[in-house]
């Protein structure tokens, strides 16, 4: 026994030797055939089979749940987004864990590399964007696996593509061009190209790729799928025929339901709309109807018959089948967005109907998806139309009430009970439906019938249609609250929740305009919406009393009074001239918008917009080739010979030139300026007359008559001062110095009536000044002539008090009529960059000194200083580079009540005007005095120029701040930074002259 125990016993330790040496070959130490084959296969059969396994599972999962709207591209990768990447956490840190196992205990193994791919995925499916990129580029750096690297860069462009930076996913695209890999690399890179380029509008390309990716998709289910999408790139490219093809071969291949379903419907999308086909057509739509598989799709089956009918310009008929459309949708909100859409780019383009066009592209904002492509442009175009419906409910409800207005007593109240008995009868017949479709179980608004809408024949009731089914506990459903909440806006405007709110006069849109046989919602004489009566008062009142109440109400809101005419016709005149620049501008029907702009003139000849008004009319006829042009450009001679538009007639640059002649001419003015501060009014008068020769037709014409008016009352006769006054009041009464001018007015006034006995007092200060103190003397002088001395520009002490003017004295005259000349404000700040400082003259001679204070008198000779070397110049902080970005910035004085509503102008002019640019408005503080609007960003400085000028322009929100006061000058995007932190903005000005106003 002990024998064969020690016989048995020397092969078992020789064995057990023999395995021990075998596992000491294997360790990861090791580099022999033996070790590497045994951390290959403990590698990729432990922690990678399993975390593979499970992101096959995701992404399997993922691909199912892709969105499936048929009337849009389908996506061909998944979508995760933020609350998805919140559920997928849980199975990607799972994924991670795993993954890591093979590199932290057989890093030497093949799968190294796979297994930081797949860690790389888990982070991009998790959204830590971040991380995903450096693990993919980790494995293209380090991977000696032409695989693995592939694989990495093709999810590397993926994770670019979902942070939008299109320029890198491009680069890491072309880079995988020169590279030969496996099938399924083939095929994702081919997919994720496709998506690239769908996403980026290159249709082309994408059907390029997509085509090449076909071949290498196995799963026969997914391959159709990609013929879908396939399909619809060639229907947008208007390629029916390639689309028609890939639909067949998707039919023949037994697809799922679904697909099935919709790529049939595409068929008719696709046809060539024969008689042939067209009965074909017919006959399928009337069997998928009848199939009762197909309930819940018989609103996508009513849609694309109304697309059907749409594409062969039947457009009543197209109008009815979408209506039926929205009728039989319960659930798919999406879907009726999209039937809304149809209805109403058929009312806007096709029928030009744009009240209806209003309420459809209402109701679309409400239902279609906000991440659908073109939402942003269907918001834009509801607006449009939205303010075109406001502004031609008020000319017809106005022109309605104003028409009641004039009918005798006996007339008014046959008409006015008219309308009450069918408003009576309206409310009847509502309840009575409501109480019906009740009854059944049906909410009234899922028909599309809002009783609101029902009298007025201009809306259609299919824009209103909600989407409750019913199924619900009303509290319960959020969509059917939510579509209450918007009709009752709708109706009633947002009120706050009152005791009594039905009865409150506030505004609204929408309602019926009063009309022969029609209900009527009319308005009172301040313009508000007067509904009546409702509620639970009026619902226990008898029908007599009702009408009663309705007549009363009626009656109020009826402009008796002239005032109140008065007020209705000028509501009538603003909307016109509103609906004109919509017709013009917007909805680009130039006929209309002369049109409605001529039934202005009509109506309304000496409006305030008729200078305005005249223009148009000519830049419309003109572009239409009409002779009206040329007669529209002669009354704006003859009527407004000394307007812009007048001046823009007759020189189509004249607004260009007008801008840099007002940049030279207000660095003339102020320097003229500063020379009558320090009473060189000789020197002020020679720069003054010679600024106004070169440049005589400016838009700072009133303030350099004032400046000459200043120095005609400082160095002329008193007999001339209260004529020239008075001329100057008369030529400017629209000019921002005009009040200044008539305060000097009623001074001579006050002293030829006795009611000022000698000189003022000398603590009378003048009203507001038009500067901030010290202003002017931090501008830019102009050069002055040979033997001329430059004015200097004064820099008041940082602790040193304001300057002040002086109070105007009036000296008694020596004869009858004859007045002094009392003291003046200074002249305003001009509107355009000041340019650089200018070079000193060659002759070096002296500069006057600085006065001792405003106003005062100069010193004499003997207290005049020498003068003094002119430090070295400093090199300027901005740098100029015009093919930058630019912003164009716009200052004025902080507190000034004028500018308060600046910024929402600009804004809304941007969104009117140059709404794909994306220009955004900013306010910044600029010192303790100054604030800067800056409107940014424009790609140069030649676009910010342009784009300045028609800031000024007719339409510009800064044609009616011309006298107020302040400044608006070009500035690159690295240069504005530099300007807010050193907050000196007459420095900026001296650098930006040479380079705006002498390039541009």
């Amino acid at each position: 026994m002990s024998n064969f125990l020690r016989l048995t016993w020397v092969p078992v330790v020789g064995l057990a030797f023999a395995g021990a040496a075998l596992l000491a070959g294997c360790s990861a130490e090791r580099h022999n055939v033996i070790a590497r084959t045994y951390q290959n296969i403990t590698a990729r059969d432990n922690g990678y089979f399993l975390a593979r396994e499970k992101m096959r599972g995701v992404e399997a999962a993922l691909n199912k749940e892709r969105p499936n709207d048929y009337n849009r591209t389908l996506p061909l990768l998944p979508v995760v987004d933020s609350v998805k990447a919140v559920q997928l956490a849980g199975d990607m840190d799972d994924v991670v864990k795993k993954a890591s196992l093979p590199i932290q205990r057989h890093g030497t193994s093949d799968y190294t590399d796979d297994a930081y791919v797949l860690i790389g995925k888990a982070r991009f499916y998790k959204r830590e964007f971040e991380e995903a990129l450096k693990t993919f580029k980790y494995v293209n750096t380090t991977s000696k696996d032409a695989n693995a690297r592939h694989e990495a860069l093709i999810w590397l462009m993926r994770t670019y593509m979902a942070t939008n930076e299109w320029e890198n996913a491009a680069a890491v695209s072309d880079l995988l061009d020169k590279e030969e890999g496996t099938y399924d690399n083939a095929r994702e890179l081919f997919l994720t190209r496709a998506q690239y380029h769908i996403r980026q509008g290159n249709e082309r390309l994408a059907i390029e790729n997509l085509s090449k990716a076909i071949p290498y998709i196995e799963k026969k289910d997914e391959r159709s799928r990609t013929r879908y999408v396939l399909a619809q790139l060639y229907q947008n490219t208007g390629q029916d025929k390639e689309a028609y093809a890939q639909l067949n071969s998707i039919l023949r291949r037994n697809p799922p339901y679904e697909l099935d379903f919709f790529a049939k419907l595409m068929l008719g999308q696709v046809s060539d709309l024969n008689q042939q086909d067209r009965t074909r057509l017919n006959k399928y739509f009337a069997k998928l109807l009848k199939d009762p598989n197909n309930r819940e799709y018989r609103d996508k089956v009513y849609y694309e018959m109304a697309r059907l009918e749409y594409r062969q310009q039947r457009y009543d008929e197209a109008l009815k089948l979408l209506n039926q459309s929205v009728r039989l949708n319960t659930t798919n909100r999406a879907q009726r967005g999209y039937a809304y859409l149809l209805a109403g780019r058929i009312y806007y383009e096709n029928l030009q109907k744009y009240r209806p066009a209003a309420a459809y592209y209402d109701s679309t904002t409400q239902s279609l998806p906000r991440e659908t492509p073109e939402f942003a442009a269907i918001v834009e175009r509801r607006d449009i139309l939205r303010d075109f419906a406001q502004h031609l409910t008020t000319v017809e409800t106005q022109d309605s009430l104003l028409a009641l207005a004039k009918l005798d007593t006996a007339a008014l109240r046959t008409r006015l009970v008219a309308y009450a008995d069918a408003e009576l009868l309206r409310r009847k017949q509502a309840a009575e439906r409501q109480a019906a479709l009740a009854a059944r179980g049906v909410n009234q608004t899922a028909l599309g019938q809002d009783p609101t809408r029902a009298g007025n024949p201009n809306v259609d009731p299919l824009a209103f249609a909600s989407v409750s089914t019913g199924r619900l506990w009303y509290f319960d459903n959020p969509t059917a609250l939510g579509t209450a909440r918007a009709d009752f806006e709708r109706r009633w405007g947002n009120r706050p929740l009152t005791d009594n709110w039905r009865l409150s006069s506030l505004a609204t849109t929408g309602a019926p305009v009063p009309g022969a046989g029609a209900p009527v919602s009319v308005r009172g004489a301040d313009g508000s919406l007067v509904n009546p009566a409702s509620g639970a008062s009026a619902q226990q009142a008898t029908p007599a009393d009702e009408r009663a109440a309705l007549l009363a109400q009626y009656q109020q809101s009826i402009p008796a009074t002239a005032e109140q005419q008065q007020q209705a016709e000028a509501k009538v005149l603003e909307a016109l001239f509103a609906l004109g620049a919509i017709y013009n501008q917007q909805l680009k029907e130039p006929a209309k918008a002369a049109q409605t702009y001529e039934q202005l003139l009509q109506r309304f000849p000496n409006s305030p917009h008729t200078l305005e008004v005249y223009y148009s009319l000519y830049l419309l006829y003109k572009d239409l080739g009409d002779a009206k042009a040329e007669a529209y450009a002669q009354r704006l001679r003859q009527e407004f010979a000394n307007s812009s538009f007048a001046r823009l007639v007759a020189d189509p640059e004249y607004l260009r030139r007008t801008s840099v002649a007002n940049e030279h001419m207000a660095v003339r003015l102020d320097s003229a300026f500063a020379l009558y501060k320090k009473q060189e009014f000789k020197k002020a008068n020679a720069a003054l007359v010679r600024a106004r020769k070169q440049y005589p037709e400016t838009d700072l014409n009133d303030r350099a008559e004032y400046l000459q008016l200043l120095l005609t009352l400082r160095t002329q006769p008193p007999a001339k001062h209260k004529a020239e006054v008075a001329a100057f009041v008369k030529k400017y009464p629209e000019s921002g110095l005009a009040p200044r001018a008539q305060e000097l007015l009623s001074t001579y006034g006050r002293y030829e009536s006795g009611q000022l006995a000698g000189a003022l007092a000398s603590t009378e200060k003048p009203s507001v000044s038009f500067f901030r103190p010290g202003e002017v003397d931090n501008r830019v002088r102009i050069l002055y002539q040979e033997n001329e001395t430059p004015a200097v520009a004064l820099k008041p002490a940082p602790q040193a008090e304001p300057q002040k003017l002086p109070a105007p004295v009036v000296t008694p005259p020596a004869s009858k009529g004859a007045a002094p000349a009392p003291a003046a404000p200074k002249v305003a700040a001009a509107q355009v960059p000041a340019p650089s400082a200018p070079t000193p003259p060659a002759n070096n001679s002296p500069t006057p000194p600085q006065p001792a204070g405003a106003g005062s008198p100069s010193p004499t000779a003997a207290t005049e200083p020498k003068p003094t070397a002119a430090p070295p110049a400093e090199a300027s902080p901005y740098r100029a580079d015009v093919n930058a970005a630019h912003a164009v910035v716009i200052a004025y004085p902080k507190d000034a009540a004028a500018f308060a509503e600046l910024q929402n102008q600009l804004a809304a002019y941007n969104n009117r005007f140059f709404k794909a640019s994306n220009l955004q408005v900013q306010a910044q503080p600029l010192g303790p005095d100054q604030q800067l609007l800056v409107v940014q960003a424009l790609p140069n400085a030649k676009v910010a120029l342009n784009y300045a000028l028609k800031l000024r322009g007719p339409q510009g929100p800064l044609m009616k701040f011309r006298n107020a006061g302040y400044q608006s000058f070009l500035i690159g995007i690295d240069n504005l930074p530099v300007l807010l932190s050193r907050g000196n903005l007459e420095e900026y000005l001296r650098f930006a002259q040479p380079v705006y106003s002498i390039k541009n």
